[in-house]
């Protein structure tokens, strides 16, 4: 520690260099860092300890002061390892020994900032995020201390609270309710509450929140919450539900006077989602299982949609009649939708592509992406077909050193391709290309006179903007030969493009 006391021996003059530092730059640096090490700063100079008070984020999270062998210990015991049972309650009793001794240090830390700022009424804080073990009612009342200052007195407009789990809880333990008498007058716009967490009376947010996030709700939740956020905050416009239970299956959204906008909802337990009335929802993402379906009612405003089919188990004569019915389900949506996203995770099984006289006739940009490489190549192509207006069409196949088992097929292009003809398709990109993709480029090619630009790439992968934008962005791993290449501009130049089409082959 040489250097640091050089740097904060004074001058000859007596000033402390710390100290003389400018306010402004002070918060520069203080602000790049994580609340407690912002904290810490207070030993360097005495003015730096009102400093970090004023920062405009503030993040108080038990995992922070956790030793790193604690989640190794976790890790261990979700595996069920070690399986001897008694060294499997040592390790659970010094798991909650550990716990114990954390939230006190992280309750005293708490305490402790609350103390000192009870001179500034005046401060204002945007955001707090607070992360803590529930185990004694004094950890809730040091949370509820410190929630009741930053929505009451500080104004904070962004509220997160983790609840996390400690160790030998079981199912009866009683989840942590936010302090109701805070948020009736509270100038919340944004909440999330995850884990051992359960909402209050709705009626106690005001009319105020914009944004809402459930993370991990536990099984008890009565499906009648959720739906009731859809029609009692009225004002609310952003809803994510990421992995959250509930003791019903089906949820059921009919919200007439729902302003909200976008939906997210991902891991989570609802077997069925029924939208029958969102009237303003923009932008929609899903996960779905096959023990998960999806039923589109009135969405009339939605544009952007983001669609993950999760593909498990291994019944495939079982499996593959609910992925058509699904697929065949979301064609329902709103024709307004103009951008979609359709990923498929987990096993890669074959799975017909399947045909739908329904269409989706302003779709312009539509990404099908990690389409298992032992489907049939022509998959896409039934989407294509379905959307006459489509001006992009980019599809992902992730890399395989070996070419999929399939069965063998022989396509034959129609004679009649007039009554096939897509006259909007100006872009094709196809990541993962091989030989057997050559009937998709084959059929494309023929049916798109307005194509323009044709990028195949051997490797690759999609870079995600978000749920609803993306970027194909190429690997430089496998590289086309000259027979290859000679072989992809015969065919096209077979079909007499005019002009003819920007060819890209990487």
């Amino acid at each position: 520690m040489p250097t640091l006391r050089r740097v904060r021996r004074r001058t000859a003059g007596g000033e402390d260099r710390l100290s003389a530092l400018p306010d402004e730059l002070i918060l520069l640096i203080v602000s790049r860092l994580d609340t407690r090490t912002a904290l810490s700063t207070a030993v360097l100079a005495r003015r730096w300890a009102r400093i970090p008070r004023e920062l405009p984020e503030l993040d108080f999270r038990v995992s922070d002061v956790l030793p790193p062998e604690y989640d190794r210990t976790v890790t261990l015991r979700q595996r069920n390892m070690p399986r001897d049972t008694t060294l499997a309650r040592i390790l659970n009793g010094l798991m909650a020994r550990c716990e114990i001794h954390t939230m006190r240090t992280f309750a005293s830390g708490v305490t402790s900032f609350l103390e000192a700022a009870d001179g500034g009424q005046d401060r204002r804080l945007k955001t707090l995020r607070l992360e803590f073990f529930r185990r004694h009612d004094d950890d809730g009342v040091c949370a509820d201390r410190m929630i009741n200052a930053a929505v009451g007195a500080w104004g904070v407009e962004d509220l997160e609270v983790v609840v996390r789990p400690a160790s030998g809880e079981d199912d009866h333990t009683p989840a942590y309710s936010l302090p109701h008498d805070c948020l009736g007058r509270s100038r919340l716009r944004s909440l999330t509450l995850g884990m051992y967490c359960t909402l209050p009376e709705l009626h106690s947010y005001g009319t105020q929140l914009t944004r809402l996030v459930l993370r991990d709700m536990p099984a008890s939740t009565p499906v009648d919450i959720y739906e009731r956020v859809f029609k009692d905050f009225t004002q609310l416009q952003v809803l994510h539900l990421t992995s959250c239970c509930c003791a019903h299956h089906t949820l059921v959204v009919d919200a007439p006077s729902s302003q909200i906008r976008e939906l997210v909802v991902e891991e989570c337990s609802f077997l069925a989602i029924e939208l029958r009335d969102l009237p303003l929802l923009v932008r929609l993402a899903c996960c779905l299982t096959d023990t998960a379906r999806i039923v589109f009612g009135s969405l009339p405003c939605l544009m952007d949609t983001n669609l993950t089919f999760s593909l498990e188990g291994d019944d495939l004569v079982a499996t593959r009649p609910r992925v058509k019915d699904k697929f065949d389900s979301f064609l329902l949506m709103s024709p307004t939708m103009t951008n979609l996203v359709i990923r498929f995770t987990g096993l890669r099984r074959w799975i017909a592509p399947s045909r739908s006289e329904r269409q989706l006739p302003y779709l312009k940009r539509l990404l099908v992406a990690d389409l298992p490489s032992n489907w049939d190549v022509l998959w896409p192509r039934g989407l294509l077909m379905t959307a006459p207006s489509l001006e992009v069409l980019h599809v992902h196949v992730p890399h395989s050193k070996t070419e999929p088992d399939c069965i063998r097929r022989r396509v034959i292009l129609s004679k009649s391709r007039s009554n096939l003809r897509h006259y909007r398709l100006k872009e094709l990109v196809i990541i993962g290309f091989t030989q057997r993709h050559i009937w998709l480029l084959k059929h494309v090619v023929s049916m798109c006179a307005s194509l323009r630009r044709i990028v195949l790439l051997k490797d690759g992968h999609v870079h995600y903007n978000g749920l609803w934008d993306w970027q194909m962005v190429e690997k430089q791993t496998c590289h086309w030969t000259h027979d290859e290449k000679m072989a992809v501009r015969r065919m096209i130049k077979k079909f007499e493009l005019r002009p003819l089409a920007e060819l890209i082959m990487g």
